[in-house]
């Protein structure tokens, strides 16, 4: 494994269960899944975000340079403020889905860490004259879901995806994944804070309570639900990620025009009630329509045809009914 996070020795002294997503050292539970999924949702559990990490944006020209390179708003952002967007290749498919930061001298964008040094490849070939300079941070990535949690941190008020820049890191508003959370940037320097938060009585989650969570509200992770093959309308993305009145960007063309003519023709879904796994063909009747991405007992995450897509659509999963739900996601932060 390549890259370990600095807040490791601190879970492991917690009881984390260490184990490997790609290349990366993540915590997998802390012996048990139910305290930490029930912390999660109802009070405060914090997941080392070990797999995502911050590429660092710095130039006079690197508001004006992002804005063309990827499918949201990024000029509208003041100090402060963040938004979610793709990064997309001529043919409008995505090279990194990411969280935009706008801090006073940079952009800090938060991303899939496999992602990290592809996005920097592919945005440094548009550069020509553009003041802008493009590095890894070692800023290493936290969240905490949970009731608690933006009380603990300060931030009940503050929107999705906007921050407070403290001296220990990015603070930011995050709800993708359950009723209430926030993520935190951190230097390796500050990584005490991981240890000061828990002693708070914030509970140490893993992975596998995170997965949990994240495919109960459907919301897509790099890497299982989302790839490089996949519009951000695919992914389900475009509620969040998408503006279709920013002005050009690299890959506006298609993705502009599968809006005006047409529809995206496969889309990312929740399927509830059959026990699924990663992989299991779809099927409407005999018809093979899609597969599953991402799965928990009862529910899944998959990528069907467009003609499946509506909730309520009834299908089958490995012989097992299932049927389409809205992303639940999606009604908290649309």
């Amino acid at each position: 494994m390549s890259y370990k996070s600095p807040f490791e020795p601190a879970l492991l002294q917690r009881g984390a269960v260490l184990g490997a997503l790609g290349d990366v050292s993540v915590a997998l539970h802390f012996g048990d899944a139910g305290r930490e999924s029930a912390a999660l949702r109802e009070d405060a559990g914090l997941v080392d975000l070990s797999w995502r990490g911050v590429i660092e944006m710095t130039g006079r020209d690197r508001v004006r340079f992002l804005h063309g390179m990827c499918t949201n708003d990024i000029k509208k952002l003041q100090p402060g403020q963040g938004c979610m967007a793709a990064v997309v290749n001529r043919q409008g498919k995505m090279v990194a889905e990411m969280i935009v930061y706008a801090a006073e001298n940079a952009l800090l964008l938060e991303m899939d860490r496999s992602n990290l040094q592809p996005t920097i490849d592919h945005l440094s070939r548009f550069l020509v004259a553009d003041d802008v300079k493009l590095r890894i941070s070692d800023a290493a990535v936290v969240g905490i879901w949970g009731r608690r949690a933006p009380l603990l941190l300060g931030l009940k008020e503050t929107a999705d995806f906007h921050f407070q820049m403290r001296e220990s890191g990015v603070v930011a508003r995050n709800r993708t994944i359950g009723p209430e959370g926030v993520h935190l940037l951190l230097p390796p320097a500050k990584s005490e804070e991981v240890a000061r938060i828990l002693a708070h009585g914030v509970v140490p989650a893993g992975f596998s309570a995170y997965e949990s969570l994240r495919i109960e509200f459907g919301f897509p992770r790099w890497g299982a639900d989302m790839d490089a093959t996949l519009l951000p309308m695919e992914a389900a993305l475009e509620p969040i990620a998408v503006s279709y009145t920013k002005g050009c960007y690299i890959g506006q063309e298609v993705i502009q025009r599968v809006k005006t003519y047409s529809e995206p023709p496969k889309m990312l879904v929740q399927l509830e009630g059959a026990d699924a796994a990663i992989g299991d063909k779809i099927h409407a009747g005999t018809e093979e329509v899609g597969a599953v991405t991402s799965a928990i007992p009862t529910l899944a995450l998959g990528i069907v045809r467009k003609e499946f897509k509506s909730p309520g659509a009834e299908l089958t999963v490995a012989g097992k009914p299932a049927r389409v739900r809205a992303l639940p996601w999606q009604s908290r932060l649309v």
